[in-house]
Formats: C-alpha cells, sequence, structure tokens
C-alpha cells in the first residue's frame, strides 16, 4: 500500500465508511488486454471522479488480472511465433532482467491482522459460517510461513524461472554452446533482496543444467541495488518525497479510496464473513488493529477488506504448499472493485502515473544506462542476468515505453478500469522480464529485439524500428533515443 494513503487519505475516506451500503448487482466484463488509447483529458476545472464503477478485468493469455501484482507467471507468447531476424544478422549477446518468482508474504503482517481481526469477531460471535470457513484458511495460510517464510520465493516461483531459463536456451541453443567453447562468462546481478538473489539462483541452476560446459564461466551473484532498486538507493530522494507527500498523488488516492462502488463492495465482502454489528464497529472505526514494528493496519471496513484481498491474492503463489481456497468466500465483484484500488497504487506509485510527470520512471534511466553499455560493449560476456522487484519492472516498461505499460492520465482523471487499460498483472506479474536479444551481422551493426514478458514488443515511438521490421531496433537508435532522460550516473558496486 502507498505510504500516503494511510494517513493522509483516511479522512477523505472515513465519512464513506460510516454510511450503510448495499451490495450491487454485479457488473458486466471488460476485455483488458484491447489496444490502448489515450482517454480525452477533462478540462483542468473538472474535479476528480470519484464515482467510477469498478469493472472486472478480464483474464488475458493465461492470467488471472484480478491478482495484480501477485498473478503468477505465464510466458505471453509462443517463442516459435517470433519474427524472422533479419538476414544477415546473428545473435550475440543478451540483456535480462526479470522480477522475482511467486513468494511468500513479504513480511508478517497481513496474516497476523486478519487473524486478530478473526479473534476479534469470534469473541463477539460474530462469525457467519464463511467467516469460520476464513478463520480455517488464515491460519493454514499463517502456518504456511512458519518458522521464516516470509519474503522467500515459493515453490511456483523456483519453477517460473526454471521454465524462462529453459525456454532461453531453447531459443539460442547454438548460443549457449559457442559461448561455452569461447570461454564467455555470464553475470548474475541481483536487488540485494533475498527473494531476488533466490530467483536468480534458481534460473542460472537451471540454465547450467541445460548448458554444463557454461559453469566455470559464471560469475558470482552480486548485489546492484543502485540499478535494481533505483527508488530506494541513493539519488532517489525525489521519488521518496513524491512518494511520502506528493499532494497530487494524495488527492487522486483519497478520491479513488471514497468512490462509492468501492465501499459497497468492501461492505459486501465483509458481510459474508462477519456480522453486521461487528462491521458498524469497524466502520465507526471503534476496532484497531496494528502489528508491531510494521506500517500496515485494521482501522476500518476498507483495510479489513485489503487485507483479506492480500491473503487471497498471495494464496495463488503458494499452489504447491496449499492449495489455499478462496473461491466460495469471495465473489468476483468484491475482487474486482479491492484489485482496481491496487493497480491504482501501483500505476501511481511506480507506474506512468501523471501525464507530464516522470518521478516514478525516471530512475529507471539508470538501468537503462547500464544494459546500453553492455549491450554496445559486451567485453567478453555472453549475458547479464538480473534479478529485482516490481519496483524496477513497473517503471523500467514505464521508462522504455512499452505499450500498455506506459501510457499516463492526466491529474484530473483518476485511474480506473473504465479509463485505462493498464494492469499489473500484464506489466509485472510475478518473474515479470524485459529481455533485450541484441543481434550482429559482418559489418558490425547490431540490432536489439526486446521481449516483456516473453512477447515481442516495441519501444516507445520516438525510437524508430530497423527497415521495414517491427521490433528490430538498431542499437545506435536506442542509445538516441532512450538515452537522452537518462538521470546523471550514480556509482554502482558492481562492473563487469
Amino acid at each position: 500500500m502507498l505510504k500516503t494513503t494511510k494517513l493522509a487519505i483516511a479522512l477523505a475516506v472515513g465519512s464513506a465508511l460510516l454510511q450503510g451500503c448495499q451490495p450491487p448487482a454485479a457488473p458486466t466484463a471488460e476485455v483488458a488486454a484491447k489496444a490502448t488509447a489515450e482517454p480525452e483529458a477533462p478540462s483542468a476545472a473538472e474535479p476528480v471522479s470519484t464515482t467510477a464503477p469498478a469493472q472486472p478485468a478480464a483474464s488475458s493469455a493465461g492470467l488471472n488480472l484480478l491478482l495484480t501484482s501477485k498473478t503468477p507467471y505465464q510466458p505471453q507468447q509462443d517463442w516459435r511465433s517470433y519474427s524472422a531476424v533479419p538476414a544477415g544478422f546473428q545473435p550475440v549477446s543478451i540483456q535480462h532482467v526479470a522480477r522475482h518468482g511467486s513468494r511468500y508474504l513479504s513480511d508478517k503482517s497481513d496474516d497476523v491482522l486478519l487473524l486478530q481481526l478473526i479473534e476479534k469477531a469470534r469473541a463477539q460471535q460474530a462469525l457467519t459460517p464463511l467467516g469460520e470457513r476464513l478463520a480455517v484458511l488464515a491460519q493454514q495460510l499463517h502456518q504456511a510461513h512458519q518458522p521464516s517464510q516470509y519474503g522467500e520465493i515459493s515453490k511456483s516461483g523456483v519453477a517460473e524461472h526454471q521454465g524462462m531459463a529453459q525456454r532461453l536456451v531453447a531459443r539460442f541453443p547454438a548460443l549457449f554452446t559457442t559461448a561455452a567453447a569461447e570461454q564467455q562468462r555470464l553475470a548474475v546481478l541481483h536487488s540485494g533482496r533475498e527473494r531476488a538473489n533466490q530467483s536468480g539462483d534458481a534460473f542460472v541452476a537451471e540454465l547450467l543444467k541445460l548448458q554444463p560446459a557454461l559453469t566455470p564461466f559464471v560469475d558470482a551473484a552480486k548485489a546492484d541495488a543502485a540499478n535494481l532498486y533505483f527508488n530506494k538507493a541513493e539519488g532517489s530522494e525525489g521519488y521518496q518525497r513524491y512518494e511520502e507527500e506528493d499532494p497530487r498523488l494524495q488527492a487522486v488516492m483519497a478520491a479513488i479510496q471514497a468512490r462509492p462502488a468501492l465501499q459497497q463492495q468492501a461492505n459486501a465482502m465483509l458481510a459474508r464473513l462477519f456480522s453486521a454489528a461487528f462491521i458498524a464497529e469497524l466502520a465507526q472505526g471503534r476496532i484497531k488493529l496494528t502489528v508491531p514494528d510494521e506500517d500496515d493496519q485494521i482501522s476500518n471496513v476498507l483495510e479489513a477488506a485489503q487485507v483479506i484481498y492480500s491473503l487471497y491474492s498471495i494464496a495463488s503463489n503458494l499452489a504447491v504448499e496449499g492449495p489455499f481456497d478462496f473461491s466460495e468466500l469471495l465473489l468476483p465483484e468484491h475482487l474486482t472493485a479491492l484489485a482496481e484500488l491496487d493497480d491504482a497504487e501501483s500505476f501511481y506509485g511506480r507506474g506512468p502515473g501523471f501525464t507530464g510527470e516522470d518521478i516514478t520512471y525516471r530512475l529507471a534511466g539508470r538501468l537503462v544506462g547500464d544494459m546500453l553499455a553492455k549491450a554496445e560493449q559486451p567485453n567478453g560476456y555472453l549475458a547479464t542476468l538480473r534479478f529485482s522487484h516490481a519496483q524496477a519492472l513497473i517503471p523500467l516498461a514505464a521508462y522504455l515505453g512499452i505499450p500498455g505499460a506506459s501510457e499516463p492520465l492526466a491529474e484530473q482523471d483518476a485511474y480506473s478500469y473504465q479509463n485505462s487499460q493498464w494492469r499489473t498483472a500484464l506489466v509485472s506479474p510475478m518473474a515479470a522480464n524485459v529481455q533485450w536479444e541484441i543481434y550482429q551481422n559482418a559489418e558490425q551493426i547490431k540490432l536489439v529485439r526486446m521481449l516483456h514478458n516473453e512477447k515481442e514488443a516495441q519501444f516507445k515511438a520516438q525510437c524508430q524500428p530497423y527497415g521495414d521490421t517491427r521490433y528490430f531496433y538498431l542499437l545506435s537508435e536506442l542509445q538516441r533515443c532512450l538515452l537522452p532522460v537518462q538521470p546523471a550516473p550514480v556509482a554502482s558496486a558492481v562492473s563487469q
């Protein structure tokens, strides 16, 4: 949850929480993966809309969009259907950036908060039969995280990166065989967080299983926070100020949280699980639950619904450890409203955000600059393999101008499923990735093809494709169209 939603928004939302709400009829479905179009911006005098009804996000290419950033990974295109490489060009190197794989809860907060809420309700005999079933699920999920699984990748997360390595080797068998014979090296970088390191370990182990001759030429994994956790690294003070105190961000998130449709669906979700009297206590602010040393809390109906939604979404990452089935407890219309809120937080916190403002993704220029430099001068390296987080993959996609991942909204036009096709599940599911394949011809001319979640993707409109191709770009063209907005470089702890 964005920092700014904790206190600054509470007063704006409070009055809506006190209103009695009847669950509305289930809304109609929307196809979320169709081609994007910039919506017409309202006039400057028009206030931010607070009443846009949530529409359910449809599945796309095997993804459940209601899981937002917790969506388990699926490649978005069969690599055998990729465009033909221009004549005379051969693959020479790879630049790879991936989010960590599916995981457990990142910390001990949402599971503990829900257990506290359930125990308080049980003490008041306020659990419905469905609420009792939720109590069992919550306890099972909590136990699955013991004694110390918080923040670790799950078995599904390991498999996601293993599969990605398998497909990479399948695409370029000769490249990897030649690289071993020529003793080309592989660099392995991560954010410094354990789940990113674990994801790199899973990827590299599978790659070496398929190409064991490369084993002596893999560098020890190194942390590179400057390029892979840039919004928390040195030089990120401007982003921190935006996240914590920007008035535009506070206003738009307050407006989204106060939407009657969201409040209605949060109430309707809880009404299946708890008594009306207990929900009224929540709505009146008479219940406040916290976890020591954590920012998250439950102090109203919406926060309670968000905690339940958090456990629902993380359960999808623990399919092997579970299953943990919420399907009979939570209705799609309830989940859609909460998914829309979660997507809005990512859109404004890490994604394209406001038209004319690049603060959320500006620092991704560090990573892009590093990728371009290593594509131009690999210095004996076959590949640089990087493992990070949604905090890097979402800004990276926006910086690169990837269609569907980079379209901002006017300040007056609060994010909704009606006015934006941006979905975290499509931009940065678990194990999300951006891969650059670098090709070269006899004249030493280099081309780059970009894959986003293993689907061919175009760069921003200012970058011109090579010849009559759609997905291949001269490396020199990418240096021209991507580097002008790059921030001043920050010294990295990693060199190669």
